[in-house]
């Protein structure tokens, strides 16, 4: 078996190395990378990952998005959720923008929000080192949260990248301003561990699950943890189209509203697409 196309690939083997440039058939189980002058041959064993680098912008971004309702008339309870990822990829590094909102209406008409979005910038240095910085606002009013603005930046490595599953760890230091429901407004340094790791099955139909963990051990408000945990699986139904489960799990030690929880749990059921 080989593989050819036309156009340029960016390319990652097991190891971390990174090539960018066509792909021509090969020996057998062999894929072979046109760079500019030269033509690399590599087993398929040692690939992770096959990204295609469009030559305009549109063409570099990969993403999805779902959408998710529930109600129960027992209750009177209506319950809606959206999930977006949009990943844009160049050899050296990538930029990914995500965005979750649930939304929960009771028979009163009251309204109890959680919504998020966050930016992230990934450099990649060597075969293994990353330099991460992100930027992101938080709400969750049954945490007591009206609003969290937020600044972090992490170094690690992938520890496991080939071409089922990728985990990567990393440390850092974020800092933010939150507002919040019956307290007054607190300014927050916290440190920063970050865990995450995705698993993905090429042959059809697809499968994706991915999972993201962050801790954040307060270095100004001493004692004060909060801990975010998202993980979510897809699966295809038709080209594109799949059906996903959603889970986030958010902890706060100490939230600056007295009457606040100190933890939401949420899972939903979605279709999405995939672009």
């Amino acid at each position: 078996m080989s593989l050819s196309a036309v156009g340029q690939f960016d390319v990652t083997t097991t190891d971390g190395r990174r090539f960018l440039g066509g792909l021509a058939a090969g020996d057998p189980k062999t894929l072979v990378i046109v760079e500019v002058a030269t033509r690399v041959p590599l087993p398929m064993i040692d690939v992770a990952t096959i990204n295609p680098i469009g030559s305009s912008f549109w063409t570099k971004l990969d993403g999805s998005f779902d959408l998710g309702f529930s109600y129960t008339k027992s209750s009177d309870i209506s319950t809606l959720n959206v999930n977006s990822n949009t990943l844009y990829r160049r050899p050296a590094f990538e930029g990914r923008l995500t965005a979750s909102a649930t939304v929960t209406t009771t028979e009163d008409g009251n309204k109890d929000d959680r919504g998020s979005i966050q930016a992230s910038y990934v450099r990649y240095r060597g075969q293994r080192l990353f330099i991460a910085s992100a930027a992101g606002f938080d709400s969750n009013e049954s945490l007591g949260l009206l609003l969290r603005s937020q600044i972090a930046i992490a170094v690690g490595p992938r520890l496991i990248n080939n071409n089922r599953a990728q985990l990567s760890v990393a440390g850092g230091i974020a800092a933010n301003n939150e507002q919040n429901v019956d307290a007054d407004p607190t300014k927050n340094l916290e440190g920063l561990f970050t865990f995450r790791q995705s698993y993905y099955r090429y042959d059809r139909p697809k499968t994706n699950v991915d999972i993201a963990f962050q801790y954040y051990p307060s270095l100004s408000n001493w004692g004060r943890q909060r801990i975010q945990l998202d993980a979510s699986a897809r699966r295809e139904l038709l080209k594109d189209f799949f059906l996903s489960i959603n889970t986030f799990d958010t902890f706060d030690s100490r939230p600056p509203s007295p009457d606040a929880a100190k933890n939401d749990v949420g899972v939903s059921f979605s279709i999405g697409w995939s672009y």
